[in-house]
């Protein structure tokens, strides 16, 4: 072959490797899947249908499970951090989840939107540490502990689907796990409160607390039986934390 071949030959293979790159970058860096192609996976889609539905519980529930087996879909973990982040009133969870995006989708279009919702849940879940009575404040440890567990969770998934890490067993559900937590955590007295005709949350808090604003106390109070803090019926028992 001669000198001028080979080039054409080395130029030829060159072109096609930078093609092949562009390519891969088209479909995600280093041939991930893009946020798009993510979302469309079948159970974010349900997720998204229950979400629209009002069903937060079940939305919650698929993104858990598509978490489980494909811990790195960025697009979930930003759904699912919106999930609690909204409907659950859960900041610290809503914090894992935004934080895990980020780092999964540094250069995501949507970076600045997830960073000012990551911070404003920071932030409020830091004035409610600060704010918050002693029994409270245990519950609130409890949920740090939560968050790094949630993290070394995401780490053993990722581990154990590549191979890297142990094999590790599918874990209850996360959500369950953080109320039972909480439940044990909670050290406030058994007051209870029977719903009437037109109450809300607030009004309720306004009755035994003198102001409307610690609403979410009885809220947090009540998860187990109240996920959805509009959705008061009358004749429910609400527990009164002190």
């Amino acid at each position: 072959m001669t000198t001028a071949r080979k080039s054409r030959s080395a130029a030829a293979a060159s072109a096609a490797a930078l093609l092949a790159c562009a390519l891969l970058a088209a479909a995600g860096c280093g041939g991930r899947p893009d946020e798009a192609r993510e979302a469309r996976h079948p159970l974010l889609r349900k997720a998204a249908a229950a979400r629209e539905a009002e069903d937060a519980d079940r939305a919650i529930a698929l993104c858990e499970r598509l978490l489980r087996r494909h811990p790195d879909n960025s697009a979930a973990h930003r759904e699912l951090a919106l999930l609690l982040d909204h409907y659950r009133d859960d900041a610290p969870g809503a914090i894992v989840h935004y934080r895990r995006y980020l780092e999964l989708r540094p250069d995501s279009a949507q970076r600045e939107a997830v960073e000012e919702m990551l911070h404003h849940c920071e932030v409020a879940y830091g004035a409610h540490l600060v704010q918050a009575p002693d029994s409270l404040k245990r519950e609130l440890a409890a949920k740090d502990a939560r968050i790094r567990e949630l993290e070394l969770e995401v780490v053993q998934l990722r581990e154990a689907r590549d191979g890297t890490g142990p094999a590790i067993a599918v874990p209850r559900s996360v959500a369950k796990d953080a109320r039972a937590k909480a439940a044990a955590a909670e050290t406030a007295a058994t007051r209870t409160h029977v719903v009437g005709p037109g109450e809300t949350l607030a009004t309720i808090s306004k009755k035994y607390y003198g102001t409307p604003a610690r609403w979410k106390d009885i809220h947090q109070a009540n998860r187990d039986r109240l996920p959805d803090a509009n959705r008061v019926r009358e004749g429910m028992e609400l527990t009164i934390p002190e």
